[in-house]
């Protein structure tokens, strides 16, 4: 149920003629930087807005969410895709948004789970995150600061800490994976559907690191970040994953600025919610997005309204 309460690029998608209201709507959604998922699940959805909706969308591509969401809440852009722990920090002024609270962010849909982790050379004879202890990780993220705790957190579930780690400081994950790449970091954390997972897997070879499935290394993963949750990734499904291996995973969530009109949002809510099947398709990212688990209950984080009334009007909830 829910609660009822430079720019480094730009690709510019031309509008597609809809017949609709939506073909006059013009759009800026934010990205991080090419070659993380979260750039390639912005541009895919991007694109599903311009070919299924005819809306003219801008992709505009920064460092991270931490960049992109202030840019929504002051309508400077207007919709992004972001990972529900960062929106939760930033919407309620935690963590890197501690002091600084977004109040203007709005949930429009839940998009689907997805793995994140910690990989490693395939040469190493690390297999679970708490073999890593005392490793060189790479950490910092100065242009992504909400990544820091989700090392935290997957640290925490495999009964470690950041301070039983060696620091490799870099600016952002793909730098980190560069790392990984020339051996100044033994292990690096990175999205499982991310770009750079199989440049690294071309270049050195990978293997991502499991955690337990058990109720503590849940515990100490959602002591860092809240919306988490542990699940298995199958053998062969990914670059690296050459057995089942228990990761972390979090929802995406699609947000857009409170200066967004229902008109324009209405009509994305309804169209993700009817065609599933063009929603997992966008991207590696929504291949678990479920139509009936779109509006999660996010306690006192709000909804846009034309989302909540869609929700309500089609019981969609979990």
């Amino acid at each position: 149920m829910f609660s009822k309460s430079n720019w480094v690029a730009s690709i510019v998608l031309a509008a597609m003629s809809f017949g609709t209201a939506a073909s006059s709507q013009s759009l800026g959604i934010g990205a991080s930087k090419q070659g993380s998922q979260n750039y390639a699940a912005n541009a895919g959805f991007a694109k599903l807005l311009v070919d299924e909706l005819g809306y003219d969308v801008r992709v505009q591509s920064f460092g991270g969410s931490g960049q992109t969401m202030p840019l929504v809440d002051n309508a400077r852009l207007d919709l992004l895709l972001a990972p529900s722990p960062d929106f939760s920090a930033a919407a309620g002024g935690t963590g890197a948004f501690e002091g600084r609270q977004l109040g203007n962010l709005r949930i429009v849909a839940a998009m689907g789970g997805s793995a994140y982790g910690f990989m490693v050379n395939k040469a190493s004879d690390m297999t679970m995150v708490s073999d890593s202890k005392g490793k060189t990780i790479t950490y910092g993220y100065t242009a992504q600061p909400t990544l820091r705790p989700q090392v935290d957190a997957i640290l925490a579930g495999g009964g470690l800490s950041i301070d039983e780690m060696k620091l490799d400081n870099v600016p952002s994950v793909p730098n980190g994976v560069d790392d990984l790449i020339s051996g100044t970091a033994e292990v690096a954390f990175f999205a499982l559907a991310g770009g750079k997972t199989r440049e690294a897997d071309a270049a050195i070879g990978v293997r991502w690191l499991g955690l337990e499935d058990t109720p503590e290394a849940l515990a100490g993963v959602r002591t860092f970040v809240p919306t988490a949750y542990i699940d298995t990734v199958p053998a062969g499904s990914a670059p690296g994953v050459e057995v089942d291996t228990n990761m972390m995973f979090y929802d995406y969530v699609l947000l857009a600025g409170a200066h967004v009109s229902d008109d324009t949002i209405a009509p994305i809510v309804e169209y993700i919610h009817q065609n599933p099947e063009k929603v997992r398709a966008i991207f590696k990212t929504f291949a678990r997005f479920d139509p009936a688990k779109m509006a999660p209950d996010m306690g006192d984080l709000v909804y846009h309204p034309a989302a909540a009334a869609y929700y309500q009007q089609n019981g969609v909830s979990q």
